[in-house]
């Protein structure tokens, strides 16, 4: 009888804590195999500046690649992973006309401050930089640029993300993939709070926005760029496609991406 009892309150327990998780995260729960997961390549702009403080992120490589890590946590409930295709310190550019806008500032003007030189349509960018006005900003356009400021604040919620930069970059990528604002405080798409989760209609947008996208990768293919790159000797970024393999469920490309970091 004791034992029937234990068993029924672990078994109470268990339906409470699914209880007290938002609805959203309920509906995100099943997972991807695999072989349905899809990469994306991420190359992250940690912007400088020796005169416009506002640019000169304090970011550094660590603190980029921790980021990417947390922004994949959130991601994977649909069965979307990045990869760093790169991690570039530059200069930001136009500076001395951003800095003469002052007041006249506006959202738009931060694609004035993009480097030029390492643009690509083949990517998303994400910029970090020190101030500006929103947490973040998303524009589509022949180019998908992303600015976060490395400043960001958010509101905690329940179950909610324990670092703001992580959230607001993958809030940022929602916005790149299709989707839109969407006030329910525990969801990634709310404005302002630390929430994360995903109901089934963004999971099957986003999905289907990424896969629109001709520089989005099967697992397979990702693993023929890994051997590519390593064939050009560019062990670092083979690496970063290795590493973002890695982190699928457990199967036959993953096992191969781990035997390829342990070469």
């Amino acid at each position: 009888m004791h034992h029937i009892l234990k068993r029924g309150l672990a078994g109470l327990a268990v339906l409470t804590a699914a209880l007290l998780l938002p609805l959203d995260a309920l509906q995100a729960q099943d997972g991807f195999r695999e072989g349905e997961y899809r990469l994306l390549p991420l190359r992250i702009h940690l912007l400088r500046s020796k005169t416009v403080p506002e640019l000169n992120t304090r970011l550094q490589d660590s603190d980029a690649r921790r980021i990417l890590g947390k922004i994949n946590g959130i991601w994977k409930q649909a069965g979307l992973q990045f990869y760093a295709e790169s991690i570039l310190s530059e200069e930001a550019g136009n500076q001395e006309l951003y800095a003469s806008l002052g007041e006249n500032r506006t959202e738009g003007h931060l694609r004035l401050i993009r480097p030029r030189a390492s643009l690509s349509k083949d990517t998303f960018h994400l910029y970090y930089i020190r101030q500006m006005r929103p947490n973040g900003i998303c524009f589509n356009s022949s180019y998908q640029l992303l600015f976060v400021k490395d400043t960001a604040e958010l509101n905690q919620v329940p179950g909610g993300i324990d670092e703001d930069l992580p959230r607001v970059s993958a809030h940022e990528i929602g916005h790149a993939l299709e989707l839109e604002h969407r006030q329910a405080v525990f969801n990634l798409m709310a404005s302002g709070t630390t929430g994360t989760s995903l109901n089934e209609a963004e999971v099957a947008t986003s999905r289907a926005a990424a896969q629109k996208l001709p520089w989005c990768l099967t697992p397979e293919a990702a693993l023929t760029l890994g051997e590519k790159l390593d064939a050009e000797k560019r062990a670092k970024d083979a690496h970063a496609v290795y590493t973002a393999l890695t982190a699928l469920p457990d199967g036959e490309i993953t096992r191969k991406a781990k035997a390829r970091l342990g070469d």
